[in-house]
């Protein structure tokens, strides 16, 4: 006697049939890669967007140009003569003031001029002020993709 719980089972013609609980149907593995290819384009969107969020303008500034200016003045305020890392801002914001049209020198003085009025209006120490104005700046630049070599 043969015990048939035990055994495959076996449609009519003895052939192998698989248990119907076991098999997924083709739509969901077809669904779970739609799934996989939808989350990754969300993630990849989510990432890119934050590139081209809009621009806010640092300090209250009006322009690209007079925010390059004003982050330049603060880079050169607290360290007139440059080097390390204050050196490589100023560079990073001298090189972004040129790559825009319009006036060089005007934006620069834009910025400076606004610098000047938020270092009058005297709300915070005027060191602490520009090393709070400075982390921003920075921060701005890493964002436009400065690479700082003082911080590897």
């Amino acid at each position: 006697m043969i015990d048939q719980g035990n055994h495959l089972r076996a449609g009519r013609h003895g052939r192998y049939r698989a248990p119907a609980d076991t098999v997924l149907p083709l739509r969901v593995y077809l669904a779970f890669v739609l799934g996989a290819v939808f989350l990754t384009g969300l993630f990849w969107l989510t990432w890119k967007s934050q590139f081209a969020a809009p621009l806010g303008y640092l300090f209250d500034t009006q322009t690209e140009g007079v925010e390059a200016g004003y982050c330049l003045a603060v880079a050169r305020t607290i360290a007139p003569g440059g080097g390390g890392y204050v050196g490589e801002a100023q560079d990073f914001w001298l090189k972004r003031l040129m790559g825009f049209r319009g006036d060089l020198a005007g934006n620069i003085a834009k910025g400076e001029a606004a610098l000047g009025r938020h270092l009058l209006v005297g709300k915070a120490p005027e060191r602490l002020w520009l090393i709070d104005a400075m982390d921003a700046c920075s921060n701005k630049a890493i964002n436009f993709g400065a690479r700082f070599r003082a911080f590897d």
